[in-house]
């Protein structure tokens, strides 16, 4: 097979269904064996956290998995509306599936990180729709009243509010309307909880800030900071490497680029301004930084890059088979 065919052939559905179906067992072989994992506490702020949703470990395991699902459903379908990869490609289901899986405690388990990946994809999707539509108010109200909700169940979300609101100005739909749109979808929720006594001013929890790197034992430790700096690195290098491509890009393509990108760096700065909640922000990173990747990948298809693609994909599988050991 020609290496041209080979690059082709990562690109492609099949492929990324063979490695759906590989990680899969592997999360269902990890779960199986290392049933208890570390399970870290989280905390709400006055509606329980996603953490505490489920009932046994087994439904919070179907959960996490059609999370990352729906992460990947909601690119997908970004990339067939808004054409945000430039190309047809599937190769961001091995990148995201791969950087998952490299934190097996968290890909297999529900989480607030693991919603947090559904919920700003998803909000990110609803802003792109918005693009020079100044009366789509509607969105903007949809996409603050969802994070609002969720932020209730864990203040990681509230990161993403002031994201949007700078999407906002790079869809061209910034105004006082949409301004006051997003503050009333922000309100509404905290309006509808108190206001129907669904919680009371004494249930609020402030933020524990514990940190969570304390529930784990010193090699976790290291290894979720080995695997989340190599997972910036990778998503820096290709973001630097295609600043010059983004740049001849048209209007549109230009601002939801830069909707990415602030997404990105808001993922950053919450990630060092809240290290303490550090494993929140996981699954997100691994958004960002599949998106990057692949958008390098996809705008830089030399014949040979097949060999930097599954390089990638073999640290993420060493990683893995680290964590497993560690974790026995």
């Amino acid at each position: 097979m020609k290496t041209a065919q080979i690059t082709s052939l990562l690109h492609s559905r099949g492929f990324a269904l063979a490695v759906s179906f590989v990680v899969l067992v592997c999360a269902v072989a990890y779960r199986f064996f290392i049933p208890e994992g570390v399970q870290v506490s989280e905390t709400g702020l006055v509606l329980p956290p996603a953490g505490a949703w489920m009932p046994t470990l087994w439904v919070s395991f179907a959960c996490a998995m059609a999370g990352s699902a729906a992460t990947i459903v909601i690119v997908l379908l970004l990339n067939k509306v808004h054409n945000v990869m430039r190309a047809i490609t599937y190769i961001f289901v091995p990148f995201f599936l791969a950087m998952q899986l490299a934190t097996p405690e968290i890909m297999t388990r529900l989480s607030s990180g693991v919603m947090l990946a559904v919920v700003v994809p998803l909000c990110m999707y609803l802003l792109f729709n918005c693009y020079r539509d100044p009366s789509a108010t509607r969105q903007v109200f949809l996409i603050s009243f969802l994070l609002s909700v969720f932020t209730a169940t864990q203040y990681c979300y509230a990161f993403y509010i002031p994201a949007m609101l700078i999407g906002c100005a790079q869809m061209r739909i910034f105004n006082r309307r949409t301004l006051a749109a997003a503050l009333m979808g922000a309100l509404t929720p905290w309006i509808l909880l108190f206001g129907f006594g669904i919680v009371r001013p004494e249930d609020i929890s402030m933020p524990q800030f514990t940190s969570i790197l304390a529930e784990i034992d010193l090699e976790e430790t290291l290894m979720l900071f080995v695997i989340a700096g190599f997972t910036v690195l990778c998503m820096l290098v290709c973001y630097t490497l295609s600043v010059f491509k983004t740049i001849a890009y048209n209007a549109r393509a230009r601002a939801v680029n830069g909707a990415f990108t602030v997404v990105m760096l808001t993922t950053l700065v919450a990630m060092c301004a809240d290290a303490r909640n550090l494993m929140a922000y996981i699954p997100m990173l691994n958004f960002c930084a599949a998106i990057e990747i692949t958008h390098y990948f996809s705008t830089h298809r030399a014949e040979k890059s097949f060999i930097a693609i599954i390089s990638i994909l073999a640290v993420y599988a060493a990683l893995f088979a680290c964590q497993i050991v560690i974790s026995e």
